[in-house]
């Protein structure tokens, strides 16, 4: 890739512009906001303050949340000296029609009393055509400005086709931008949080560049929640994602909305975490204490992993297991909560676990009969007394049911034509979770997949039954209307209907590039009346780290989702292979497809 930078020197902020600019637009957000800082210069150029925040996106093409606009007008309250967005300002979908979604971002932004900086997020940019067109309205997608003592840099991790990581190319601008400066403090802003990824993997290469310089904090976010991430080599790194766009994580564990107000006072750098009408410390989440939630509650507190063929009963005896790797011992109690349909004895015991050891209880565990295993399943609570970062931790753990169902090995390779005449012996699993409308209403909607396999390729073939198909959206947004979502392992797609033809988009998967069209998979999708057929075949290449052989498997959800257009008050509504895929949590049982022989 080649960089173009244009510098424009100004008395009190200096932008770096990396990138060719695009036409069209007469002054991208990016110039506005510099020209903004100029005219209104700061009392002191060591004394200021700056807000943060992140992911303040809608869950619909239009419609910008409240909280957003809430948060903006507060700001204006604080007067800061500018604020920074670190990015999906916007929903995104298809190119040619995203103009309405930058002009209400634009309308509401412009409403903003301090500078505003956007930075490019995931939901913002998603192929070189959205790209052109952030170029256009907000300006470059990695940019730097100076204000008093400090250095502002905007890191750009939508780089097209880049693999979950700054390219070495940025690397070495932000090396030039470091090694030019003589600013006291130096904050990075960005939107996935690498850092909080694979360090090696994914930021190390950043971070040697940012050793030896006087870099404060790295802001990212994209994660809708609030972290302190703690410090490395002098560092703090800070997720805020919190700025309008939907919640799936536990208060406690940082996920409520949220901006952040940081302040400049001459060598000292401090921020504070304001939740909408109240103000909180900066170590109100941490990473240490979330990290020790979540192994509470997803690692050493739980059930044996109870597998069930579809179809089938359940009645057997189950371990719960109770990890204390503390030096110290503790007692509690464990009780069930047991839907009706299913039997769990003891419904409630005592127990003791000894420091540095691992406490198990049995239970015998019963469904009424094969159409009673179902979620949700027995749920057990307890508290985990013992803890390093904080009080107590309850812990509501459901039964782990795993449903498993076998693919059918194909004798030889499919044709994917949504003609499923050579789909005998592959048995349909139910899609029979519903979210939004009444499942009872076979004719609103119906679904149910089947599987199938072959040493180059996995097959999937969903049926479903709808009163109308609806589908006027392409790329990342797709899931507004009819269309299913899968997820199997560590990839996830959305398989459409769109109005050019049959799209496979990848969200996130394995040595591939996020959030794209994806042409590796055979897809076809055919109509006749109520029935939609959506036939994929995807190669072994794209169903990594799963092995196509006999008795490999891999776990794999779903959802179908439907919008009736002629309703226009109704919302979008949808049907869940297993309960909670739909949530947005990425938390959620799944089914265990194994290849048969």
């Amino acid at each position: 890739m080649r960089f173009t930078s244009i510098s424009t020197r100004l008395s009190l902020a200096t932008l770096a512009i990396v990138s060719s600019m695009g036409q069209g637009f007469s002054e991208p957000l990016i110039e506005k906001a510099l020209r903004d800082l100029e005219s209104k210069p700061p009392i002191s150029d060591e004394s200021f303050d700056f807000v943060v925040m992140g992911d303040s996106r809608s869950s619909q093409p239009l419609g910008l949340p409240e909280t957003f606009k809430t948060i903006l007008r507060e700001a204006d309250s604080l007067q800061p000296r500018f604020v920074v967005d670190c990015g999906d300002l916007i929903l995104v979908g298809a190119a040619e029609g995203i103009g309405p979604q930058w002009d209400e971002f634009e309308e509401v932004v412009a409403g903003c009393a301090a500078p505003f900086f956007p930075v490019a997020g995931n939901h913002d940019i998603s192929d070189s055509a959205t790209e052109r067109i952030w170029l256009e309205r907000m300006g470059p997608t990695q940019y730097s400005f100076r204000v008093g003592n400090s250095l502002f840099i905007a890191l750009n991790t939508e780089e097209v086709n880049a693999l979950d990581r700054i390219s070495e190319d940025q690397v070495l601008w932000l090396k030039g931008l470091l090694e030019a400066t003589d600013a006291k403090h130096i904050f990075c802003f960005m939107h996935k949080p690498y850092f909080a990824q694979d360090w090696k993997e994914n930021w190390s290469n950043v971070a040697e560049a940012l050793r030896g310089h006087p870099v404060r904090i790295v802001f990212g976010s994209d994660i809708h929640l609030y972290r302190a991430c703690g410090v490395r080599e002098g560092v703090h790194y800070v997720i805020t994602g919190g700025g309008g766009a939907p919640i799936h994580t536990p208060e406690e564990e940082g996920g409520f909305h949220h901006y952040l107000l940081v302040q400049v006072r001459g060598e000292e750098v401090s921020w504070s975490v304001i939740r909408p009408g109240s103000i909180l410390p900066s170590d109100v989440v941490t990473a240490d204490r979330v990290n020790e939630l979540r192994a509470i509650r997803k690692q050493w507190v739980g059930t044996e992993p109870v597998e069930v063929p579809h179809g089938e009963g359940l009645d057997r005896a189950v371990k719960v297991r109770i990890r204390n790797p503390y030096d110290t011992s503790f007692s509690s109690n464990l009780e069930w909560e047991v839907p009706d349909g299913w039997s769990v004895e003891p419904r409630e015991t005592v127990y003791t676990t000894q420091p540095n050891a691992t406490t198990e209880l049995e239970f015998r565990v019963k469904a009424a009969g094969p159409a009673s295993v179902l979620f949700p399943a027995p749920m057990l609570h307890t508290v985990f007394e013992k803890t390093r970062y904080g009080g107590p931790v309850r812990v509501d753990r459901e039964l782990d049911l795993i449903p498993t169902t076998v693919a059918k090995r194909a004798p030889a390779a499919l044709a994917i034509d949504g003609d499923l005449k050579d789909w005998s012996g592959a048995n349909p699993v139910p899609v029979s979770y519903p979210h939004g409308f009444d499942p009872n209403d076979k004719t609103d909607l119906e679904s149910r997949v089947r599987f199938q396999w072959h040493p180059d390729c996995f097959y999937l073939a969903v049926e479903t039954w709808d009163d109308e198909f609806h589908q006027p959206y392409a790329g990342d947004i797709v899931w507004l209307a009819d269309n299913v979502e899968l997820f199997l392992d560590a990839w996830s797609w959305g398989l459409s209907l769109t109005q050019a033809g049959p799209e496979a988009f990848l969200y996130w998967g394995v040595n591939r590039s996020r959030e794209t069209v994806n042409t590796e998979v055979q897809l076809a999708v055919k109509r006749d009346g109520r029935l939609t057929v959506y036939e994929a075949g995807f190669p072994k290449d794209v169903v990594l780290p799963m092995r196509l052989e006999p008795n490999a498997s891999c776990r794999f959800s779903m959802i179908m989702n439907d919008l009736d257009g002629s309703v226009p008050d109704r919302p979008r509504h949808w049907l869940e292979l297993t309960p909670g895929a739909g949530s947005g949590s990425g938390e959620f049982p799944r089914m265990k497809v194994i290849l048969g022989e």
